[in-house]
């Protein structure tokens, strides 16, 4: 009896098959890291979202408690007017 040619390991599956597993194994590799990086992608944005919706309600709020006019330049968002008067939001 002759032994089995060197392979370099041990192979279960035929070659066909094996590339099939190693490819769903990649792609769930893959996945698992694509998927949380997403997830807080998103979360960030939201943060930025309800941050900014914050700041526009303080605005808001600080524009109708004064008895003059603050001046808002165009493009810039509710945050940078407040930090630029010093009025910025912070957790309570």
């Amino acid at each position: 009896m002759q032994p089995a040619p060197a392979t370099g390991g041990m192979r279960f599956f035929k070659p066909g098959v094996q590339r099939i597993i190693n490819v769903v194994v990649i792609g769930t590799v893959v996945g698992a890291l694509a998927l949380p990086l997403s997830w807080g992608y998103r979360q960030r944005q939201e943060a930025r979202t309800w941050r900014e919706t914050a700041c526009a309600y303080r605005l808001r709020e600080a524009v109708r408690r004064t008895n003059f006019m603050l001046a808002v330049k165009d493009g810039e968002n509710g945050c940078a007017t407040l930090a630029r008067l010093g009025l910025d939001v912070a957790a309570p």
